[in-house]
């Protein structure tokens, strides 16, 4: 599952062009947590999780794609 938001992020990232140091702060977190994020290095909280949709503008269901 954690990998699975890693390549996610990474990809919505990706998309938009930005750096991991924008997205942080796009997401309101800090540079370290959104690395380890697209590390799949860490278990998000139900607010971090909300401030990745926020950040990137989209609905939860596009961080968990299907395998």
């Amino acid at each position: 599952m954690q990998a699975r938001l890693a390549t996610a992020v990474r990809r919505l990232r990706e998309e938009r062009g930005w750096t991991q140091e924008e997205a942080a702060h796009r997401c309101g977190m800090t540079t370290r947590l959104f690395q380890r994020v697209e590390g799949a290095d860490v278990n998000l909280t139900f607010t971090s999780l909300a401030r990745l949709c926020e950040g990137f503008e989209v609905d939860v269901a596009l961080l968990f794609p299907s395998p």
